[in-house]
């Protein structure tokens, strides 16, 4: 008993290692410019025991893009929340929301910069997306339908909560894309009065 307890804190231990491991590399070089061999040494895992935890690097970038749409999906539920709970404080929590999850974008900017391809390659990490997607598009959706302080722009909620998603999910793409020595700060605070105002704003 105690025998599988040590090799289950082993694997969970290991597996982290290589997922952190990968991330780095992946952002530093990209998913294409990074090999198995390099993420074992730099997660200090044998390369014979490495395909244990993972059959591929697939697998792996596939583990953490679940963990990425988990993650902005937390985020999304908990600013709904805020906004639901903390109206008055509204424009607050939604620069936050917008500030964090750009910086997010950012560290992983190298690591995603191939997705369309790696997507386009392998069908089956689309159908993962679709799941994230219809979450966040219900949470959307919900909230602008039964939120007491959303201006109802429209009387249909899907359309409110599709441009809701479209205007964050597209100007953030292009933020990210934002060369260095931009000012990335001032294009956020501009997304975030924007979002504020087709939510909240008269």
């Amino acid at each position: 008993m105690e025998k599988e307890k040590k090799i289950q804190e082993r694997t969970i231990v290991n597996r982290k290692k290589i997922l952190d491991s990968a991330r780095q590399l992946f952002n530093e070089k990209g998913y294409y410019h990074t090999n198995t061999k390099e993420i074992a040494k730099e997660a200090d895992v044998a390369t014979g025991s490495f395909y244990n935890y993972f059959p591929d690097k697939l697998s792996i970038f596939q583990e953490i893009m679940i963990m990425h749409l988990e993650r902005n999906y937390a985020d999304l539920c908990e600013l709904t929340k805020k906004l639901n709970e903390h109206p008055h404080r509204a424009k607050a929590t939604i620069v936050n929301y917008v500030h964090t999850g750009m910086d997010h974008a950012y560290e992983n900017r190298v690591m995603f910069q191939d997705f369309d391809s790696i997507l386009q390659a392998n069908p089956q990490l689309g159908e993962i997306i679709g799941v994230f997607y219809n979450k966040i598009m219900t949470e959307i959706y919900d909230f602008c339908k039964d939120s007491p302080h959303v201006i109802k722009r429209t009387a249909n909620p899907l359309v409110m909560s599709q441009m809701a998603y479209f205007i964050i999910q597209g100007t953030s793409e292009l933020m990210s894309k934002l060369l260095e020595d931009v000012d990335k700060r001032e294009y956020e605070e501009q997304l975030a009065q924007i979002v504020y105002w087709y939510l909240f704003g008269s």
